[in-house]
């Protein structure tokens, strides 16, 4: 209530208010002037006091009296409007948390550590003040060309991540994926075949020679994979090297759409990796105590963000991270900003003020799942500059003198959800891909030798090609029979053959190679794995015919010899407990 509000004052602090109310004497007792104030604010006062406040003094009340509990929210009421009300007045050019308070300190109050409108005022201020309108995520019409100087470039990622992921599920099938058994981080080796593979290569190119001095900015997807696929339980690590899990088999043959949904859906829920620690710069985040908060919730608010971004609209960057503040839809980074430093733990530290704002954390962490892990999976399509010079926002920084930027993702600036990405994320429950023609034309001999006639193989086109053929020259291949079976042995459908050469050649398969494709399907499958078993030799041959004939233990294992038999691991339990009773044992 306002009387309270007023009896927390001193009563210098009252007297500095009353200077605003014209009709009232600072002299008396506390009460006295607390009695003058209220008064003051009745209602053709509280009007007359309202007419006083500038536009953005009206806003902050209008805020707080349409606010749960009255209260004043500073940080999303300066992310929404770009500036907090003045709640002192200027003297000698500047103003002083300490001065003289504005006319806005009779309707906000300051306690416990925030500014409140009493109730009182609020149901009388309700009245005669409107409802501030909500907050809107605005798309830009058109997207420029540039952002400041320097020209944007646009990457459409929705065709190259179902490239990208079927081209990273046959080179993990081929062990070609190495990670850091600790870790499960991809390792340089891997970053570099990677970026090579991927479609369009990763987002930013490597220069050819670096800069004394200047910071690299890395891969960035051929980073992300090997994590995703790990997130997703499509590939497993077997020492350091990644192997595709049945999950992931038969990934290979599913519908790439449905595969980068599953992978979305797993990868927000997982904490294999924190993806605030590619924010380098920043140490103290793998200390002993619990620093960091957990990455599901962070990523959680990300998604809900991006289901209500208008799909096919460009976004800007800064634009959604000024909304999520103002409209309260946050999360936090870490438990601790003090443990966290640039430089060095002290000096350094993001404890101190302006240090540990939204900016610095959660707007970091925001443009790296958007940039390294959404723009990935084709969930969003990106626009970007080099992240050199890109922010300026941390350059009061202790330490941050000589940092070309704070994140290598700095220069993400727009970004638009597609429609891979409204599939994604839960917005619609279908998806079709737009029909991409082959790049190449081929020629498919008897003889099992396939030839490039036109064009030139795409990556994943040649992955695909190498998993059923051996290559001859850099435009010749030939059907190759174990290649094809070890295929086809590890779920790999060779219709999946069959479609690939029928789209890429003018007339039918020649019978030699229609027979191949048959005859490999035959085979790849002649031999069937039931489960694992163990081999067990008897001491003699009646023994062994004892158990594999009694009437307790036939039904738990398979004669394999004179004496020996055969024990499925699933019987193993019961078959030793059988045994036992006939007064046998069985030793390793």
């Amino acid at each position: 209530m306002l009387n309270d509000a007023l009896a927390r004052l001193t009563i210098d602090q009252l007297k500095s208010l009353m200077r605003w109310l014209p009709d009232t004497s600072p002299t008396g007792k506390k009460d006295l002037l607390i009695g003058q104030i209220s008064r003051s604010l009745d209602d053709d006062g509280l009007r007359t006091l309202w007419d006083r406040l500038d536009d953005i003094q009206r806003m902050a009340v209008a805020e707080a009296a349409y606010a749960p509990d009255g209260l004043f929210d500073g940080k999303r009421f300066r992310a929404k409007y770009g500036r907090l009300p003045d709640f002192t007045v200027m003297e000698d050019g500047r103003r002083s948390y300490y001065g003289r308070p504005t006319a806005l300190g009779l309707f906000l109050y300051y306690e416990a550590g925030c500014y409140r409108l009493p109730f009182d005022l609020r149901e009388r201020l309700q009245s005669f003040v409107q409802e501030p309108l909500p907050v809107r995520l605005t798309p830009v019409e058109t997207l420029p060309e540039k952002a400041g100087e320097k020209r944007l470039t646009v990457r459409c990622n929705e065709h190259d991540a179902t490239i990208d992921l079927l081209v990273l599920l046959r080179l993990t099938d081929q062990g070609k994926v190495q990670v850091s058994d600790k870790t499960s981080l991809p390792g340089t080796a891997t970053q570099r075949l990677l970026t090579d593979h991927l479609a369009g290569g990763d987002f930013y190119v490597p220069p050819r020679k670096q800069r004394q001095r200047s910071a690299e900015i890395g891969p960035i997807k051929a980073f992300s994979w090997p994590l995703l696929l790990q997130a997703a339980g499509l590939a497993q690590r077997n020492g350091s090297t990644l192997a595709l899990s049945d999950t992931g088999r038969k990934a290979l043959a599913s519908v790439p759409a449905k595969v980068l949904r599953a992978i979305w859906s797993k990868w927000l829920k997982s904490s294999l990796f924190d993806e605030f620690s590619r924010i380098d710069v920043i140490k103290g985040q793998k200390s002993k105590e619990r620093v960091m908060t957990a990455v599901a919730p962070r990523r959680s608010v990300i998604n809900e963000m991006l289901r209500i971004c208008p799909v096919g609209a460009w976004i800007n960057v800064d634009d959604l991270s000024r909304f999520m503040e103002a409209a309260g839809r946050t999360f936090e980074v870490t438990h601790d900003a003090w443990s966290l430093y640039i430089g060095e733990s002290h000096y350094g530290s993001l404890g101190h003020d302006g240090y540990h704002d939204w900016s610095i954390l959660q707007l970091r962490y925001l443009l790296c799942v958007l940039f390294e892990y959404a723009a990935a999976l084709g969930i969003i399509d990106i626009a970007y500059i080099e992240p050199t010079g890109a922010r300026h926002d941390y350059h009061q920084m202790w330490g941050t003198d000589e940092l070309e930027f704070l994140s290598r993702y700095d220069g993400l600036t727009y970004f638009r959800v597609t429609p891979l990405g409204a599939y994604c994320i839960g917005l619609r429950d279908e998806y079709t891909p737009a029909s991409v023609p082959p790049s190449v034309r081929l020629s498919v001999l008897p003889s099992l030798q396939v030839n490039i006639a036109d064009g030139s193989l795409s990556m994943d086109e040649s992955l695909t090609l190498t998993t059923w053929a051996e290559e001859l020259t850099d435009k010749s291949w030939r059907l190759d029979r174990q290649k094809a079976v070890e295929a086809v042995e590890k779920g790999r459908d060779i219709a999946e053959l069959r479609a690939y050469l029928q789209a890429r050649v003018d007339q039918p398969l020649p019978e030699t190679v229609e027979s191949f494709i048959k005859t490999t399907e035959k085979r790849g499958k002649a031999l069937k794995v039931l489960g694992t078993a163990l081999l067990i030799d008897c001491e003699n041959e009646e023994i062994a015919s004892m158990i594999a004939e009694g009437k307790k233990t036939a039904g738990l294992c398979l004669r394999a010899g004179k004496r020996q038999l055969v024990v499925k691991l699933e019987h193993e339990e019961k078959f030793r407990k059988v045994v036992h009773e006939l007064g046998l044992g069985v030793t390793i």
